[in-house]
């Protein structure tokens, strides 16, 4: 398996700058989040895009994939009863996929929890209809692109729809598309109560992908959970896709993030 970071924890650092330290630590890919390089990324041109590729190759990284995917700009939601912005949003999400292929990523992490909670008065069965139809469009795109779509599951704070690892398996089974998958991210499946190794070895033919975090919102090995049992199964399944370390609370700087969560990360895995 492949060590990565998101690079949006770096905030007022340069792209160069975020591509040196982490390829100094020792990481192999670098995870975006289109918002960081533009509130609207199909403003970027071709150039630009080229740019933001070559920065993160010429370090000795890969571009992971993109993810926050409908943090800006606004007004995007995936299951709204307006068609006219689920469209906008297919729309976008598909202009996702080109500026990921073009960046050089493979994968995009479809979380977005606000942006796909359904609302008490909806009909789920409608709901669910016009997202599996919605999904499978997805999907259909990604192929065209080369990249893979990860729906991600997320905990009951965060979202009311598709929550689960199992869930979202459901989800890639209906759907059928090789280019919709999904994804393990270790915080919601500690929310949940769920232990993510034993969530990926269940799911495992689904998953393109894994995020590692603790629910205190910093890197594995930064808190009170056990990260053996996931790189256990991720070995033991012969994962060879990213791990990707993904903190939410930055307070104890990026840079300091990174090198306890690679450490810990390596530590684990010199027991197979």
């Amino acid at each position: 398996m492949k060590y990565a970071i998101c690079n949006e924890p770096f905030e007022d650092k340069s792209l160069e700058e975020v591509c040196r330290i982490v390829s100094d630590l020792g990481y192999e890919g670098l995870e975006l989040a289109p918002y960081t390089f533009a509130e609207d990324v199909r403003e970027l041109d071709s150039a630009a895009r080229k740019q933001i590729r070559n920065t993160v190759e010429h370090a000795g990284l890969e571009v992971v994939g993109l993810h926050w995917l409908l943090i800006s700009p606004k007004g995007f939601h995936l299951t709204t009863e307006d068609s006219g912005v689920r469209e906008k949003t297919l729309d976008f999400l598909k202009s996702l996929m080109e500026f990921c292929r073009d960046v050089g990523g493979k994968v995009l992490i479809h979380g977005s929890p606000a942006q796909r909670s359904i609302t008490d008065d909806q009909d789920w069965a409608e709901v669910e209809a016009r997202t599996l139809s919605a999904f499978k469009r997805l999907g259909e795109h990604a192929e065209k692109c080369g990249v893979i779509h990860c729906i991600e599951p997320l905990d009951i704070g965060q979202t009311n729809f598709i929550r689960t690892p199992v869930q979202a398996l459901e989800w890639v089974d209906r759907t059928d598309r090789p280019g919709f998958q999904t994804m393990i991210d270790a915080r919601a499946c500690f929310e949940e109560g769920l232990e993510p190794g034993e969530e990926f070895r269940n799911c495992r033919r689904g998953v393109s992908h894994v995020h590692v975090n603790e629910t205190n919102m910093l890197g594995p090995g930064m808190g009170t959970h056990d990260f053996e049992p996931l790189i256990r199964s991720l070995h033991d399944c012969a994962y060879n896709g990213f791990v990707t370390v993904e903190p939410f609370d930055y307070s104890p700087g990026a840079e300091h993030i990174a090198q306890e969560s690679l450490s810990y990360l390596q530590s684990l895995e010199q027991n197979f």
